[in-house]
């Protein structure tokens, strides 16, 4: 076989173990992500666990839990930049403390000003509150975005995506793991519902398809090319 030929079968076969590849992946994480939405589906038909803040950490991610303590009005955390059905606004996290356990709890979403120096108005109860949610991971930017101030000058606090060093430092105390997201039907919260960040099945499959096809016409026009340098 001509050196050439070589060249081309084996770049021919790097490419297509490199395609073959992430079509598989795209269509697990597909599978994967299917199986996780249709466990979100169900949460709402099983009923939340009445749980302490320390016992939080036993239990896993999309398991309704049922939570008791007093919010820190003082001392509450605008996260910035999220739209919601077009609109500018923020989600709201607010401390919940019991005894000298505190989680941070995503109340859901406010409508933002039209001017960044004005910040929204909302309502925060004083006194023991129950709240319904799950526990998830800390929502990350998919670009990088500014760093947070720590310590902050002003409350509320107005921060781009913290992580959980960055909340510690802001907030001046240890927090439980995670963020406590409150379901659509617990009191206490705004707009708001069960995300899941990442992307549909469907967009998976789409991938895994589009990878698939470009590895077949790879083999195709590898072929023909073969073929038209025999003649």
């Amino acid at each position: 076989m001509k050196p050439g030929r070589i060249f081309i079968a084996v770049l021919v076969i790097l490419l297509t173990g490199v395609m073959g590849s992430a079509a598989v992946w795209q269509y697990g994480r597909g599978v994967d992500r299917g199986a996780e939405l249709e466990r979100v589906r169900s949460m709402g038909e099983r009923p939340p666990r009445a749980l302490t803040i320390e016992e939080l950490s036993t239990v896993g991610s999309l398991v309704p839990v049922r939570l008791s303590g007093r919010f820190d009005a003082d001392h509450q955390i605008l996260l910035d930049n999220q739209t919601r059905d077009g609109q500018f606004g923020y989600h709201v996290w607010t401390l919940l403390e019991s005894g000298a356990a505190a989680v941070l709890v995503d109340r859901g979403w406010i409508a933002g000003s039209s001017s960044r120096d004005e910040l929204p108005v909302w309502q925060t109860p004083g006194g023991v509150v129950e709240v319904v949610g799950h526990l998830r991971a800390l929502p990350q930017a998919g670009i990088a975005t500014q760093g947070n101030p720590c310590p902050v000058r002003q409350w509320p606090a107005r921060l781009h995506y913290p992580d959980a060093q960055t909340l510690e430092c802001v907030l001046d105390r240890e927090l439980s793991p995670g963020l406590f997201q409150l379901l659509p039907e617990s009191d206490h919260g705004f707009a708001r519902s069960v995300e899941t960040p990442g992307l549909p099945p469907e967009r998976h499959f789409a991938y895994a398809g589009q990878w698939a096809a470009l590895t077949l016409a790879l083999w195709v026009l590898t072929w023909i090319v073969w073929r038209r340098r025999e003649r």
